[in-house]
């Protein structure tokens, strides 16, 4: 009996951990992803700051050559377990895109495991994982 006790205080525990509070400071920092789809690797790098601004650079590498490139910059806040971005300037290998300004993004189940933040976007199966880098990191293709 106790040790059915002992482990179930144990959950509890882990289960409080696993679902501690996120805040917007832990977010704070510089963070990359990668993935390769059809022969093509994409590769994200965004910088949160604290006054809720960030900037994102997402490239598409061919190889050694890269085949795309896009940068935005927007505000972001995590409120009632929710990621939410609003994007202020956008731009890709085409020039300014105005109609991206004023686009909104929320993103849902966001998790934060030492330095892995994965979150789901609201309404989407996609499902993004980065890892924090260093400030600084720079991101090219091969």
């Amino acid at each position: 009996m106790r040790t059915m006790a002992i482990a179930f205080f144990l959950g509890l525990m882990v289960t409080g951990n696993a679902l501690a509070d996120i805040t917007n400071e832990q977010l704070v920092g510089t963070w990359y992803s990668q993935s390769e789809h059809d022969g093509e690797m994409m590769k994200w790098l965004i910088k949160r700051e604290g006054d809720k601004s960030y900037v994102g650079l997402f490239l598409i590498c061919e190889g050694k050559n890269l085949s795309w490139v896009q940068k935005e910059r927007g505000q972001w806040l995590y409120q009632d377990d929710i990621l939410n971005t609003v994007v202020v300037a956008f731009e890709n290998m085409n020039g300014p895109k105005d109609s991206e300004i004023g686009k909104k993004s929320h993103y849902e189940q966001v998790i934060l495991k030492g330095d892995t933040l994965s979150y789901k976007q609201y309404q989407s199966d996609n499902v993004y994982e980065f890892n924090r880098v260093e400030d600084g990191y720079q991101v090219s293709c091969p």
